[in-house]
């Protein structure tokens, strides 16, 4: 088996201008932080809490993301470092205009949800807990009320409450990603940024009116960016981000100079792991962020103890987390489609709004190379069966990669046991709806990692 591996107004003004004189030249703003070289691992309140979020239950989710069960390690000791706080803690209508930001263009803050952002912040930090923020916000919506936005005031407010990312959405009015690049740099404080907006334009076919789509990619103005629409609880609507933001992606890039990759990493969105999905699926899921190197941030009520052992063992087995951290040169992508397909009806959002009908493949293969022994080959490898009914799905090697030759080994990811396979494919025979299997493929007995 594999083994484990605030800042003055002024003098911020002045920076970003320079940068953005810069990006006349540069086409977009690239971000180097040093943030992010591999996937970013956390956990973040949408896809539970939607509006209904305050300080209080942050502050549970801290504990329970740095508490220890059962003589476990907690889910911050085996990678999971991050908690984020997305929409809704702006005082709607507080601000000018029926905004939420002053007539300086500081955001201002629902005091009776978040009675004292910065000891919030200030608490998880002394647990070891990096703390999120959101901004360009979806609820109560300034794009028609505050023109421009007001991106270098709510970056320093983030900074100056102590926050260690940032999330950035698509339904404010301050649309240029890379002026938040820069914004977010000219505070000082070193803070990852995640890239929600660009999404707006992507899921909608369209390009960004300020840059286009390959600049983006290839400039990367964040350190991890979303592809697709909302993620619903529902096993097909992960799957559908997931192919939505493979599709995009194929179109500006080689197997030299991936999309998506350390320090700017491609995001079908946060994890849906738990929220009403079966064992089975939750499992898929994970697994197919994990192979294709999307950052891990869950979505479920971690102070739900029962949940919280049941997701355990999926969401830090040690394979699967090598898999999704290990960096071989490539994220992983879509190796293989069956030649039949069905449709289904297939939701958006944490609410499962907007239900539309799409057509899926019976089953896919995706696989993701390993860094192996010189002479030999490794491939992580995920086989889902996405339809209703059991399916028999044939793997043939050379499919993955030729390198890979006839003749294999293979672990399964989730046991660590040997799976028997044969030469030149195998065919994994009456796999469930929604099941899939996870291994490491090799060509030799064992792998290297990096």
């Amino acid at each position: 088996s594999a083994s484990q591996l605030c800042s003055i107004t002024a003098m911020a003004m002045v920076v970003r201008q320079c940068f953005l004189f810069a990006c006349l030249l540069q086409r977009t703003v690239g971000l180097d932080n040093g943030l992010a070289l591999t996937p970013p691992m956390g956990w973040r309140s949408w896809n539970y809490y939607q509006t209904e979020i305050d300080q209080a239950k942050m502050l549970a989710q801290v504990e329970a993301i740095t508490a220890r069960r059962h003589g476990n390690p907690s889910l911050l000791e085996v990678g999971y470092s991050r908690v984020g706080l997305d929409d809704f803690w702006q005082a709607c209508g507080a601000g000018v205009n029926n905004s939420f930001h002053d007539a300086s263009g500081k955001p201002i803050i629902n005091e009776t949800r978040f009675p004292d952002m910065r000891a919030m912040n200030d608490k998880a930090r002394s647990k070891g807990v990096k703390m999120g923020w959101y901004a360009n916000n979806c609820g109560c919506s300034e794009s028609e009320t505050q023109p421009g936005g007001h991106a270098v005031q709510d970056a320093e407010m983030a900074a100056q409450l102590g926050f260690d990312s940032i999330k950035v959405d698509g339904c404010g009015p301050a649309m240029n990603m890379s002026e938040w690049a820069v914004d977010i740099e000219a505070t000082g404080r070193k803070m990852l940024v995640e890239d929600c907006l660009n999404k707006y334009y992507w899921v909608h076919g369209t390009s960004s009116p300020f840059a286009s789509t390959a600049d983006i990619l290839q400039d990367c103005p964040s350190n991890m960016y979303r592809t697709s629409a909302d993620i619903a609880p529902q096993f097909l609507s992960a799957m559908y981000n997931v192919n939505i933001g493979h599709n995009l992606l194929k179109q500006y890039q080689n197997s030299t100079h991936p999309a998506s990759r350390p320090g700017c990493w491609n995001y079908p969105d946060m994890l849906q792991v738990g929220n009403n999905m079966t064992l089975n699926e939750s499992k898929t899921h994970f697994a197919l962020w994990c192979v294709t190197s999307s950052p891990l941030i869950l979505g479920f009520d971690m102070t739900n103890t029962t949940l919280y052992d049941e997701l355990y063992p999926i969401i830090t087995n040690p394979r699967a987390l090598a898999i999704n951290q290990h960096w071989a040169g490539w994220p992983g992508s879509l190796a293989k489609n069956a030649t039949t397909y069905f449709e289904a009806v297939t939701y958006r959002g944490a609410n499962s709004h907007h239900p539309t009908v799409q057509r899926y493949p019976t089953w896919q293969i995706w696989s993701k190379p390993l860094q192996a022994r010189p002479g030999h080959h490794g491939e992580a490898v995920l086989v889902i069966n996405l339809s209703d009914r059991p399916q028999d799905v044939p793997l043939w090697y050379a499919d993955l990669n030729p390198a890979l030759g006839r003749k294999v080994s293979a672990t399964d990811v989730w046991t660590g046991e040997s799976i028997h396979m044969y030469d030149g494919h195998t065919i994994f025979r009456n796999l469930q709806p929604h099941e899939s299997v996870f291994m490491l493929l090799l060509s030799a007995p064992e792998i290297v990692w990096a």
